[in-house]
């Protein structure tokens, strides 16, 4: 899973919003700058709400409050609070926490997993908190608008200050955590299972690069434990056990990819949920996000995606309402409109060219009724580089389908769960006494220990358990637009 496919060329990026249908407003839009506080919380709030339909919030009250409650104690230890904190966990299923401007905080599902206590999360949120504190989104909004040095020097500048925010933050979270009466050493332990991570995904460790905007994890780690040694903090006696307070949380949390927003199977995307079939060109960058799923070629010359935004109805009727609406928001030109079969489905397509203030930017956009909703596959190249990429997006566009009962049945859903190890028991045995879909090396990464660890009886650990996924029923078919590719489908939806 690479960067979210799109993000592509930068030329593509506005039409890329008006093909997807998200585009409004004059076609000149303004920059917003954020120099006080009151801009912070405005862009921010405007933003959550972006996140929540890209990523999804999860639908866990409980485990929401729990990560709230964790924020709350936190934020005791501000000097003063200019903004009202709000935290929530997105359902993703890499690790990742990011913080918007105003005091908005999201963790992911995926971090929640990796976490081996409440110290490690804790650490994590008080870090976050400290970027919204000390504005690090306006600082580098105002260093990004200094100087006249060349482009890479600049970038350069940019990456350094933001390594030393990093920095910054994980200084100020352990503040944060001490205060609150938790170790501020889950700071090193969680960045040391985050370089583990890379390091399982990568096959080997990675210095960090020049332009990098953020240190190294083990770097960070390495930091971190020094200074942990130096802060002067107290346990908070009403903390419990720190370990059994999170593994509570998270017991059951869902791992890896979900059927209800639909899975990627190599280049395949299935969703049995909305019932279709998709491949994507081979070796392309693949991302599924609430509103679309899609793939990017890897120089980035190239995406296609899916999308669903608009009723079943006429195809054609519908194609040229949407160009009629995209020329009221960017300088398009449609060159070919055409009816066409997909399968057994009479479709629409339309060749669009567009010009971003650069070079020419050729699209192909084929409407596909199906299941209650108009389907759009939406591909987008440089116009000199349409003839290299148009036969493998045309092929992808030509691919849907509804699933067959084989690829439907072949489906699982996983969750984690906590187990108790065995006296003298290893990785290994422990897998197969509890059928842990993980293997041995992603049991000790996830469990922070070695992989010839030994237990001693007693410990939790966290395992994987896997059952087949079972699609709600189908609905009776309407003409309300089905939600998107990477979206669960409403309780008995079709």
């Amino acid at each position: 899973m690479r960067t979210p496919f799109v993000v592509c060329v930068a030329l593509c990026c506005g039409l890329a919003l008006a093909l997807s249908g998200c585009a409004s407003g004059p076609k000149k839009k303004k920059r917003t700058v954020l120099m006080t506080e009151y801009d912070d919380a405005r862009v921010g709030k405007q933003a959550s709400v972006s996140v929540a339909a890209q990523m999804g919030v999860l639908d866990d009250p409980e485990l929401n409050a729990y990560v709230t409650e964790i924020g709350r104690k936190l934020l005791r230890g501000l000097p003063r609070r200019s903004f009202q904190y709000q935290f929530a966990v997105v359902d993703q299923e890499e690790p990742n926490a990011f913080a918007l401007p105003g005091g908005y905080i999201f963790i992911s599902r995926g971090l929640l997993a990796l976490a081996n206590n409440e110290d490690e999360l804790a650490c994590v949120i008080g870090h976050e908190i400290t970027h919204v504190h000390h504005r690090h989104s306006a600082a580098q909004q105002q260093l990004s608008k200094r100087g006249l040095a060349m482009p890479w020097i600049k970038a350069g500048k940019m990456a350094a200050y933001g390594r030393d925010m990093e920095r910054d933050a994980d200084k100020g979270g352990q503040i944060l955590c001490a205060a609150a009466g938790y170790d501020p050493m889950g700071m090193s332990t969680f960045l040391e299972s985050l370089a583990q991570t890379e390091r399982f995904r990568l096959g080997f460790s990675r210095n960090p690069g020049w332009l990098d905007s953020h240190p190294g994890s083990n770097e960070r780690a390495a930091v971190n434990a020094v200074r942990a040694q130096e802060i002067r903090w107290r346990r908070d006696p009403l903390l419990g056990d720190t370990q059994e307070s999170l593994y509570k949380k998270i017991e059951g949390l869902p791992w890896g990819q979900r059927p209800q927003g639909g899975v990627f199977q190599g280049d395949v995307f299935l969703h049995p949920d909305l019932d279709f079939y998709m491949r994507f060109p081979h070796g392309w960058y693949t991302q599924n996000t609430n509103s679309a799923v899609g793939a990017q070629e890897p120089t980035g010359r190239a995406i296609v995606f899916l999308t669903a935004d608009a009723p079943p109805g006429d195809p054609k009727q519908i194609a040229e309402t949407w160009a009629e609406k995209t020329k009221q928001t960017q300088s398009i030109d449609v060159r070919d409109s055409r009816p066409v079969k997909v399968g057994h489905i009479d479709a629409w397509r339309m060749k669009v060219n567009a010009r971003m203030g650069g070079p020419l930017v050729a699209s192909m956009v084929t409407f596909i009724p199906y299941a209650g909703a108009t389907w759009r596959v939406t591909s987008m190249s440089l116009a000199m580089d349409e003839d290299k990429y148009m036969g493998r997006t045309l092929v992808t566009a030509r691919s849907f389908r509804p699933l067959t009962d084989e690829e439907r049945n072949s489906l699982s859903e996983s969750s984690l769960h906590i187990t108790r190890a065995q006296p003298g028991e290893s990785l290994e045995r422990l897998n197969q006494r509890t059928g842990n879909a993980w293997d041995v090396r992603a049991t000790a990464l996830y469990n922070g220990v070695f992989i010839d660890h030994r237990f001693q009886g007693g410990e939790r650990v966290k395992t994987v358990d896997v059952k087949p996924y079972v699609p709600p029923p189908k609905a009776a078919p309407n003409t309300a637009p089905a939600p998107g590719p990477g979206a669960t489908a409403p309780s008995g939806g079709s």
